[in-house]
């Protein structure tokens, strides 16, 4: 059996060499991603010292208030951290002075107005006193003395230099007198203690000399007294109205972009694998019906497939691992190329991924031949004097099963998410239904087929000629065939149409959200700096003959069925202009009533108008607010609004600005570029906001989509052109007998063509079909979400996958069958199978 194994290698060169292509080239893009993925949680970001976050590096002890909430729910306590912890109490940090060596520290924001080039990115300010405890070492200069004097970092400005800076405030001009180096820690602007308490009342800690039990018996559970490494990094990022976006945060947006990817990759691998491997025992139904009449058993045959599968699985999973260390680095330099990784992110060769791949590569193999080895052992020997390759079977009981259990599994998980609208948006709901509905209607194709192919070839009738016959009754006569080589389209043309229509159907309903949010005219944002101050609020509400809404952002805690606590994106709005600036997407209630004691909430909450509901606000804050009014939940976290009273320290983002009637619109945009003017802020029309702000996500979401489709579907299009010279080389004979009959090579070719195009429209159909189903989900849930109904197609894109695949099917079909018309046709009609 092994000899014959072997000459049938050389008999059917081209579909073991499409199966040892399709193989490499799957455990290829295995071990890429899961070298790229290994990579993703084995890097370390940068430390905080690298990252400048260091606060306190050379302070013995530092005492802080709390920086998490903590709520007891029943027998458990729930814990979360505060992005904007409240300041010491006044009396608890006297406590911690009165033992003595210790100095107050306030944060806050403070930002030159302009940066020199090569500078470091200032936005925080604090007392000059903490110099010693950061540390800030004086390299020019003196410390500051006046309520106008600042210390600057290195690279910035030089001593005598008059700069203007930003705070919450507004604008103000220091003179600098001295530059510090600020080592491993935040780079800050140093102000007198007493410049700074004016500008910063709140104390946000105290750095003591005292001994750490002390000071804890001091304060008591009023604070923490935090020493070590917790001591270093205590609050860093916090305090100057910006937040914290370390390489941290993108490196967790990599992990999950790449496991996103590898998932679809690994889906895509082995389905097309699978599928490959079955199609190639397929094409030799007749061979092995005759080594079953010339005395070959059932359990030969299988042992002759599998041993030929193991070879090839074994040769091709190598070669696809040496791949993954080749292409796995250039997936991680253009990852950090784009900012979609951090700089510290490198792909090196890690052994797990590597073995996994290979492991996978040959089980799918020996799993693609078992199912059909199992029918080629039924084979009867009669069979090899047929003539015609006729399928007597379409559908086996494993793909039966297999079929419907995919895609009952898939419509299960559709069904169950509609109760959810959050999670039918989200990846982890749509992607494993695409994928499932994908499979079950590959699985089930063959009984598909038919029906199908007649309604694509259904015009074909109208054409003279038995071209359009030989298309149509070829299709109809081998559906299994015709199934298998349109397996490739589904997947390529229903993964690009399901997850590029669900990602734009999301994107466009939240733009529908901000638009209805932002029903004004213009709108004020800032322009490099973390917020905007007050002198632009003041200077925006001042332009005359328009209304204004000033919105910060922040964040509410609360009781989610009593049982866990919960983080809420929150908007602090003045209430006043509200109904006027926005449409809301009211379900009851009255937005009006908005005000200090009350909030909106969305739907998701669960709450009706009228109750009172206790949150803990962004610095910890308890309180009970009465729910004003209910939105629709919505996309996005813009369904939960506050008065600024209840937003903690947070700068406002934007400040919408509606026209009064008889406004002229481009008098009051001069009006506001003047306001603005050296502020850190810039107007712009709404439109154009919006349009820019999709713009700047739409791309990073792309570049994303792109990772995780692309490489993906680039190996579907290989597949696609593969399975199709395997499946026109395995049919010589019939286009010989197309010849002999009469036909010219011209309409032989014109048959050929036309079954390839056949092939790719049952794919699209069903690819159509499956994104149908998947993308209703979406639609659905969007529809829960936001009341409206939001689809969007992605035609071009879908188009040029489509328009691809055509290329690909007829440049993989009519070539070959063109170099086989090389050979006579009496020749190629007794060419051995």
């Amino acid at each position: 059996m092994l000899r014959i194994a072997l000459l049938t290698v050389r008999a059917r060169w081209i579909a073991f060499a499409g199966s040892f292509l399709t193989l490499t080239l799957g455990v290829g893009l295995v071990a890429t991603m899961g070298l790229a993925l290994a990579a993703a949680y084995e890097t370390e970001t940068a430390s905080a010292a690298e990252e400048g976050s260091v606060r306190y590096g050379a302070a013995p002890a530092v005492v802080r208030a709390p920086g998490s909430v903590r709520v007891a729910v029943g027998d458990e306590t729930e814990s979360r951290e505060l992005e904007a912890p409240r300041g010491l109490d006044p009396a608890v940090a006297a406590k911690a002075a009165a033992l003595g060596g210790a100095v107050e520290d306030r944060v806050f924001y403070a930002q030159p107005a302009s940066r020199d080039a090569g500078g470091p990115r200032v936005t925080i300010g604090r007392p000059w006193s903490v110099a010693p405890y950061a540390p800030y070492r004086l390299v020019a200069g003196r410390a500051p003395a006046a309520p106008d004097e600042v210390a600057s970092p290195v690279g910035g400005p030089r001593p005598g230099a008059a700069v203007p800076v930003l705070t919450a405030r507004g604008p103000a001009t220091y003179r600098v007198v001295g530059v510090v180096d600020p080592g491993e820690a935040e780079p800050a602007i140093l102000f007198t203690d007493a410049a700074a308490a004016r500008l910063s009342p709140r104390i946000d800690a105290v750095i003591s000399r005292a001994p750490a039990a002390e000071l804890r018996a001091a304060v008591g559970g009023s604070a923490v007294v935090l020493t070590g490494d917790r001591a270093r990094t205590a609050g860093a990022g916090l305090g100057d109205g910006g937040g914290k976006n370390t390489e941290q945060d993108t490196l967790d947006g990599t992990k999950i972009m790449l496991g996103t990817a590898g998932g679809i990759c690994g889906f895509v691998a082995v389905f097309v694998v699978a599928s490959t491997f079955s199609l190639a025992v397929a094409q030799r139904r007749r061979e092995l019906a005759l080594l079953r009449a010339v005395g070959a058993t059932p359990r030969q045959v299988r042992r002759m497939l599998f041993a030929e599968a193991f070879v090839v699985g074994v040769i091709a999973a190598a070669l696809g691992c040496a791949l993954g260390p080749v292409c796995a680095p250039a997936l991680g330099g253009w990852l950090v190329d784009r900012e979609l990784a951090p700089a510290s992110y490198t792909v090196p060769a890690t052994a797990w991924p590597l073995a996994v791949a290979f492991a996978m590569g040959l089980t799918v193999s020996l799993l693609g031949v078992w199912a059909a080895s199992r029918r080629a052992g039924r084979i009867r020997p009669a069979e090899a004097l047929r003539d015609a390759a006729l399928e007597t079977r379409a559908m086996t009981a494993g793909r039966w099963v297999l079929g419907a259990g995919g895609t009952v599994a898939g419509l299960w998980m559709l069904a169950s998410a509609l109760g959810d609208p959050g999670s039918a948006t989200g990846r982890k709901q749509y992607i494993p239904v695409t994928m499932l509905l994908i499979a079950g209607f590959a699985m089930l194709a063959p009984i598909i087929v038919p029906p199908l192919a007649r309604l694509v070839t259904w015009p074909l009738r109208l054409l003279r000629g038995a071209g359009a016959m030989v298309v149509r009754e070829n299709a109809l006569t081998a559906a299994r065939r015709t199934a298998s080589t349109a397996a490739p389209v589904l997947v390529t043309v229903g993964l690009a149409l399901s997850l590029l229509g669900a990602t734009a159907s999301i994107d466009g309903a939240e733009q529908a959200e901000l638009r209805d949010q932002h029903r004004a005219d213009f709108i004020v944002t800032p322009a490099g700096t973390p917020g905007l101050n007050q002198a632009v609020v003041d200077r925006v509400e001042a332009v005359p003959g328009v209304d204004t809404v000033v919105r910060t952002p922040t964040v509410l805690f609360a009781l989610e069925d009593g049982e866990a606590l919960v983080k809420y994106p929150a908007q602090a709005v003045t209430p006043r202009a509200l109904g006027e600036v926005a449409e809301l997407p009211l379900v009851s209630g009255d937005p009006a009533r908005l005000a200090d004691d009350s909030i909106i909430v969305s739907r998701e909450w669960g709450r009706e108008p009228g109750e009172r509901i206790d949150v803990w606000l962004a610095d910890g804050t308890r309180t009970s607010l009465t729910v004003a009014a209910v939105l629709e939940t919505g996309t996005g976290d813009h369904s939960v609004f506050v008065t600024p009273r209840n937003a903690g320290p947070a700068m406002p983002e934007s400040i919408d600005v509606k026209l009064r009637p008889g406004t002229d619109g481009a008098a009051a945009l001069a009006a506001l570029r003047a306001a603005t003017d050296r502020l850190g802020a810039r107007p712009a029309a709404v439109p154009d906001w919006i349009g820019a702000a999709a713009s700047d996500s739409g791309r990073q979401s792309r570049l994303g989509m792109y990772v995780v489709l692309g490489v993906a579907l680039l190996y579907c299009a290989i597949a696609i052109a593969n399975t199709l010279v395997m499946a026109t080389a395995d049919r010589a004979r019939d286009q010989a007998v197309l010849r002999l009959t009469g036909a010219t090579r011209r309409q032989v070719l014109g048959v050929v063509a036309a079954e390839s195009l056949l092939v790719v429209g049952v794919g699209a159909v069903l690819a159509l079909l499956v994104s149908a189903l998947s993308m209703g989900g979406v639609v659905a849930g969007l529809l829960g979400l936001s009341g409206r109904l939001t689809v969007v197609v992605p035609w071009s894109p879908v188009g040029g996958v489509v328009a691809a695949c055509v290329v690909i099917a007829l440049l993989a079909s009519v070539l070959p069958a063109r170099a086989a018309m090389r050979t006579r046709a009496t020749e190629a009609l007794g060419t051995n199978e």
